[in-house]
């Protein structure tokens, strides 16, 4: 049984503990506790399956020890969870430890530490859990020092809700969101990610953790329905109620002190809290997720997007909590070229659905501010809105972009849309062409960066019909299509590149610079024309002699855009990699958009 202070830890970097048994003053220079010695195991200097050095002991929770590892074959240092040997004979356990891989090994969040992988060593006999390894230190060791605005309050909740939203669409909820399990990476609030999903709970209610459907977590953190009120029911509500105390607690800068005996914890919930602490508008949003009866909370971190969206919360203007970060795998593509309509109008300032109270009775407006919040959580997706539109009493939204999975993610769109109680919905994504899995991180890791307002890039139309191609043309003789590509920048003090992306992941720097760019202009020639439009409006044609989808990726900023970060490789976008792209947007303020078109045979659809 798990229990209040031995629970297992995810991922372990300098700062955390490990259940009440490991250091936490690893920064400090004291040295972690030894391994146990007893059964089998594994130590440092072992190498686990080829693949995984072992380097150094780091902290031991309730079912595993955690090592600091090395893949050999990138040298990125990861985290190694490895169950303990005195449970590893126990078919309860290790149906849990799986579960708990199997279940995150498929999350892809910026939000949530990256899962690995889950293996067996043969020689040794361990199971074992890779994760990304952390450098950082958790949200309660400096809770007392932070003092966040509004906005870096609104954008941590953004951030955090996304990511276990995208937990919850795998069907596992955390049920243990506390500082403790909120580790800043670099200590940055902006780079927060969640740890410890060891005591994730299958949502199929004909499943059963170990741990059993009540209680699991610390107990001041934990929704009233883990203490045994209302009925016991668990879900991603419960998560919802964690999270707004975590706000809580960072917003009076100390522990909410919602602990105390299982009777303690129970009475403080039901006698209410204060929110004095959290500013306005948000406060507004964090009442509805922290209600005691789990029938009139915020239901999911969907439902929270949206009202966070609607509360009209204003944007960080510094650097230190910057839009959220990114999650995942990516996508690149072929050619010369890339890019992909998507026709959706300004977005400069944050969406104002539920100002007001005719525009909370608009269904129309509800919708859109409820996808724009959502659209940054549906992983291995680039979507922007088409229209939204009232037809025959029900709402109607058309979307384009790409997506891994466009089934998932319109489904995932159709869930936003039923918490708003929109009457017959219908969701139109005959306009989403499919990418394979390969360019996800590349998709996820942009679209975290992605610039609110008005589009930056644009096409005419999302199709073009390949044709023979005359003498004086780039592909002369041959089939070929040409595209063609609007940029409105309109700030010439912003630098810029553009790349070229491919559904199978593949990633081109075209232009790496504003200067390049001019260069092009003055020679109008490699294929690609450049026109100017004045007031940094440009128009570009880009010919293709092979059928299908590319992708065009535009970055503004303060320069260099360096290609080994931007164009890295497939293979290569790993949690390193992801962290990288995040501290240089944040330090040169990039912001991407991003077009995707067709080219098509005559005849082809």
């Amino acid at each position: 049984m798990i229990g209040d202070d031995d629970e297992p830890r995810t991922v372990f970097a300098p700062g955390q503990d490990g259940g009440e048994d490991a250091d936490r003053t690893v920064f400090g220079g004291s040295a972690p506790a030894a391994p146990t010695a007893s059964g089998a195991g594994i130590k440092p200097g072992d190498v686990l399956n080829h693949m995984f050095g072992v380097r150094r002991f780091l902290a031991r929770g309730g079912m595993g020890e955690v090592f600091e590892g090395t893949n050999l074959a990138t040298d990125e240092r990861v985290a190694i969870k490895v169950m303990l040997p005195a449970l590893a004979a126990d078919p309860k356990v290790i149906a849990l430890f799986k579960r708990e891989a199997q279940t995150l090994t498929r999350l892809h969040h910026e939000a949530v530490v990256q899962y690995r992988v889950l293996a067996m060593e043969p020689e040794l006999g361990v199971l074992y859990i890779v994760t990304e390894y952390i450098d950082g230190t958790s949200l309660s060791d400096v809770l007392a020092s932070l003092r966040p605005s509004a906005a870096e309050l609104g954008q941590l909740l953004r951030r955090l809700a996304s990511g276990l939203a995208a937990a919850h669409r795998l069907g596992a909820i955390h049920r243990d969101v506390s500082p403790d399990n909120v580790l800043l990476s670099g200590g940055e609030l902006h780079r927060a990610k969640l740890i410890d999903f060891g005591i994730a709970k299958d949502l199929d209610p004909g499943t059963a953790t170990i741990v059993g459907d009540g209680f699991a977590g610390k107990l001041g953190y934990v929704a009233p329905e883990q203490l045994g009120d209302f009925s016991r029911a668990l879900g991603p509500w419960t998560d919802v109620y964690s999270l707004g105390l975590v706000i809580l607690a960072l917003a009076r800068g100390a522990d909410l002190g919602l602990g105390g005996t299982l009777v303690d914890a129970v009475d403080k919930r039901r006698a209410g809290l204060d929110l004095s602490a959290v500013p306005m508008p948000l406060r507004s949003v964090i009442e509805r997720m922290v209600r005691a009866d789990p029938a009139t909370r915020l239901q999911d971190m969907d439902a929270v997007l949206a009202a966070l969206a609607a509360a009209e919360v204003p944007a960080a203007s510094t650097p230190r909590l910057p839009l959220r970060w990114i999650a995942i795998a990516g996508g690149a593509a072929l050619l010369l070229l890339i890019l992909a309509v998507w026709l959706f109008g300004e977005r400069d300032a944050p969406q104002k659905a539920e100002s007001t109270p005719a525009v909370a009775d608009n269904p129309v407006q509800r919708a859109q501010s409820a996808i724009n919040a959502a659209l940054p959580s549906v992983s291995c997706t680039w979507l922007s809105i088409v229209d939204v539109a009232q037809q025959g009493g029900g709402t109607q939204v058309a979307l384009t972009g790409v997506a891994g999975d466009p089934a998932q993610a319109q489904e995932e769109i159709s869930r936003v849309l039923e918490a708003q109680k929109l009457p017959s919905r219908r969701i139109d994504f005959a306009d989403v062409s499919s990418i394979t899995q390969s360019g996800c991180a590349a998709l996820d890791a942009f679209r975290q960066i992605r610039a609110t307002g008005r589009n930056r890039l644009s096409v005419p139309q999302r199709r073009f019909e390949m044709r023979p191609q005359a003498q004086d043309e780039s592909y002369a003789g041959r089939l070929a299509a040409n595209a063609v590509i609007n940029i409105a920048i309109g700030d010439p003090s912003l630098d810029f590149a553009l790349l070229g992306l491919e559904p199978s992941g593949k990633i081109d720097m075209l232009i790496d610079s504003r200067r390049m760019f001019a260069d092009k202009l003055r020679q109008s020639s490699d294929g690609i024309p450049i026109a100017d439009l004045g007031e940094d409006r440009y128009r570009l044609q880009i010919d293709l002699d092979h059928a299908g989808w590319s992708g065009l990726l535009l970055v503004t900023g303060k320069g260099p855009f360096d290609a080994d970060v931007l164009a890295s490789p497939l293979g290569s976008r790993g949690a390193d990699w992801r962290e990288r792209v995040a501290t240089l947007a944040s330090e040169r303020g990039w912001r991407t958009d991003m077009i995707w078109f067709q080219s098509v045979n005559a005849g082809q659809d």
